[in-house]
């Protein structure tokens, strides 16, 4: 488990500043959702926290330590995109698996992992398939499954599941919550299904964190 804690964080693109001192604190295991119109900051906001995008003044900490100068892969987080980037030559198996290979994980372990989380998200019957031949929702999973193999101490989810419906989406995130309970979650959504399972809910305007509120006092 991992806290994280932003302090007066501002991000400008040349002289035109699009976030503006956001201080954020987030407790271990927390599962914070953040809300506002497009354009708004959100996804810049998550992957300042990622490290995909520099950060023009205030600090990130992760654990106490700050990290804005740390590369992505030593924060001990997994994100995972909206766009589903997928290799269309490998199966799905070979998709899930191919980052635990780079860590030069034994192939026992790999599998176990990749099987683990197939049942997880009810993917088993894919594992031998192209991307090509799923549908979105089902791209999605995969994309998803991925981050969960490395077991992180943070997941950051920019629009996970925009592509599924919403039966499914409430499925995949119900079984997410119960998968990593102790984890440290931050997520991006348009949509309602998340509110369900949100410790907080962080609304954005403008760069802006204009309320901070648990899910039920929402009005």
């Amino acid at each position: 488990m991992s806290t994280i804690n932003m302090q007066q964080l501002k991000k400008s693109y040349q002289d035109i500043e699009v976030i503006h001192g956001i201080n954020i604190d987030i407790e271990e295991g927390e599962f914070i959702v953040l809300v506002g119109p497009s354009g708004c900051g959100k996804s810049t906001l998550l992957r300042m926290v990622a490290g995909l995008e520099s950060i023009t003044s205030g600090e990130v900490k992760i654990d106490d330590k700050v990290v804005n100068d740390l590369e992505p892969k030593d924060r001990g987080i997994s994100m995972v995109f909206q766009n589903y980037a997928l290799y269309p030559h490998m199966t799905v198996y070979e998709n899930m698996a191919y980052g635990l290979k780079l860590m030069k994980m034994p192939k026992d372990e790999i599998d176990k992992r990749v099987q683990d989380v197939a049942k997880l998200l009810q993917i088993q019957e894919y594992l031998q398939r192209r991307p090509s031949n799923l549908s979105g929702g089902q791209r999605q999973s995969i994309n998803l499954s991925r981050a969960l193999l490395h077991d992180p101490n943070i997941l950051v989810l920019d629009e996970p599941t925009s592509s599924m419906d919403s039966s499914t989406e409430a499925s995949v995130l119900t079984r997410l919550a119960d998968y990593l309970p102790d984890r440290t979650m931050i997520a991006v959504t348009h949509r309602n299904t998340l509110l369900k399972l949100v410790t907080r809910v962080l609304v954005m305007d403008q760069g802006n964190i204009i309320l901070d509120s648990p899910p039920d006092q929402l009005k």
